[in-house]
């Protein structure tokens, strides 16, 4: 029985207050993805102020629900209230509903979603072998991965990571033949080809639905003649040589990433680039105790990334965070040549390396 002659009130009382924040913020959460997914939030973009009954009426949803949820979104902070009528700020709006600008995250929500969604299978997955395969993941963690990653892709890919690694523009520039290795829905290899028309692009990965996606969202693009998408594994890159051999927040989630990266080592020409880009972590967690950033990622390691490695043949377990010391070391072991963080965003490392030329 706890002794409450040694306990620090004050201290129990900051970290109930601490908890009851982080309930509500987990509470608000839903609430996003339901403006998110009933478009709500896109109605109020740019409409100025609105009633609960003119969205209702905008949207064709129910206007006493419409009403609570935009109490709920008025006492989080999202929108704005005076009297009767509410505001989506365009500050918000940017976060939550204009797709790919720089502050576009609403995506997120739906990963979170996710976890709970998949609790049973993770209780599970504590009790048992660690693994949950990513096909057993919910819908709306395939979905908002995509959504909550493509962000960065567009702002960041091609105007800070690619350039920060030395050589990399000028071999896409030539011509290079590329491979994206854990592609998913095929974003980024999309976008390099889209960005590089010289270059030819080949995304992996091994859930059949995601390449799916892929190949279905190049349909849409006509015009866009030098991607092509492939289910394999991640140490099976077929036949040839690559010049540039990616991983987007794909690294971290193989069940054998060293395996991988000398798959990769092996199918890049020689003076060949590898790029592995990751979220944002440190070496030592202490350093970020608190860090929004650094809490989703263990959080999404602990749900997600780590029981999706354990899921599969070799059972690294790297997961989402632990720093960059941990994939230099990788890459390095792997053969590459001048590995190291070519770019520290904050939000995102840069890992990359090169095959020797010899």
């Amino acid at each position: 029985m706890t002794d409450t002659q040694h306990i620090d009130e004050a201290k129990a009382e900051a970290f109930v207050g601490q908890l009851i924040t982080d309930l509500a913020g987990a509470a608000a959460t839903a609430m996003t993805v339901v403006g998110d997914r009933l478009g709500l939030y896109r109605a109020m973009t740019g409409a100025g102020p609105v009633t609960a009954e003119k969205l209702a009426a905008t949207t064709g949803l129910h206007p006493r629900l419409v009403g609570e949820w935009l109490n709920a979104q008025a006492v989080s902070g999202y929108v704005t209230v005076d009297g009767d009528t509410f505001e989506l700020p365009i500050e918000h709006a940017l976060a939550l509903s204009v797709v790919d600008s720089p502050a576009y995250i609403v995506g997120g929500a739906e990963i979170v979603a996710g976890h709970f969604l998949n609790l049973g299978r993770l209780e599970h997955a504590f009790r048992g072998d660690g693994g949950i395969a990513y096909a057993d993941m919910p819908h709306s963690v395939h979905h908002g991965i995509e959504r909550f990653f493509r962000t960065a892709y567009v702002n960041q890919l091609a105007q800070a990571w690619f350039p920060a690694v030395p050589g990399l523009v000028e071999k896409l520039t030539a011509g290079a033949r590329v491979a994206d290795v854990g592609c998913g829905h095929g974003f980024a290899a999309r976008l390099i080809a889209r960005t590089w028309p010289a270059a030819t692009v080949v995304g992996f990965d091994n859930h059949a639905p995601s390449i799916a996606t892929a190949r279905a969202r190049v349909i849409e693009e006509p015009d866009l003649t030098n991607v092509t998408f492939q289910v394999a594994d991640a140490a099976d890159l077929g036949d040839g040589t690559f010049d540039v051999i990616c991983f987007f927040d794909a690294l971290h989630d193989l069940g054998d990433p060293e395996a991988a990266l000398r798959a990769a080592f092996d199918r890049l020409a020689p003076g060949g680039i590898v790029v592995a880009v990751e979220p944002w972590s440190t070496d030592n967690p202490a350093e970020a105790i608190g860090n929004p950033i650094v809490r989703l990622g263990y959080a999404g390691s602990t749900a997600l990334c780590t029981p999706t490695s354990l899921s599969q043949p070799g059972a690294y377990g790297m997961g989402t965070c632990g720093g960059p010391s941990q994939r230099v070391t990788l890459l390095t072991a792997a053969g590459f040549e001048n590995a190291g963080v070519a770019a520290d965003t904050g939000h995102n490392l840069v890992v990359a390396g090169t095959k020797p030329a010899r």
